[in-house]
């Protein structure tokens, strides 16, 4: 009976150390997909700006596609590189600008937030009009802690000469 009891105490004591266990993990994530932002306000002569650009280590962003247009590849060959200002391959997505109005452009860097880039003002042609290193500050707009959710850096002015 000894031995009964003994196995009993040991199963108690294993279930006891588990129970608190479960109790972190009652919450549920249903954000599976969400995109973080950074607004780019153009300040100085912007009537020749035709892209705003933003680049991080990884990727570059491009103008987003035009609804109905076909999806962009995974390799994108960006006309601005902020190490060498020449092509340079991309193999991760692309972040998308979008022209919110003369002045101001919106950045959609997916999932990702970068604490540095580099952010550049471009010409229709792919000439750069002005760029300059920035960091980023990142804050929680939606979403939790615990699951993650869509975030906006603090904004970032850039002088077109």
């Amino acid at each position: 009976m000894k031995t009964g009891w003994g196995i009993l105490g040991t199963l108690a004591a294993a279930m006891a150390g588990v129970l608190p266990l479960t109790g972190c993990m009652t919450y549920s994530c249903s954000t599976i997909g969400y995109s973080n932002t950074v607004t780019v306000a153009l300040e100085g002569n912007v009537a020749g700006v035709g892209e705003v650009r933003l680049c991080d280590e990884y990727t570059c962003s491009r103008l987003a596609p035009e609804l109905g247009a076909p999806a962009p590849s995974r390799t994108i060959e960006p006309t601005f590189s902020p190490d060498t200002e020449a092509p340079a391959p991309v193999t991760s997505a692309p972040y998308f600008a979008t022209k919110a109005d003369n002045a101001v452009w919106e950045v959609n860097v997916d999932m990702r937030a970068p604490r540095n880039a580099t952010v550049s003002a471009l010409t229709v042609d792919g000439t750069v009009l002005a760029s300059q290193n920035v960091e980023l500050t990142w804050t929680r707009v939606g979403g939790s802690e615990q699951c993650g959710g869509p975030m906006r850096a603090s904004p970032i002015q850039l002088r077109v000469p």
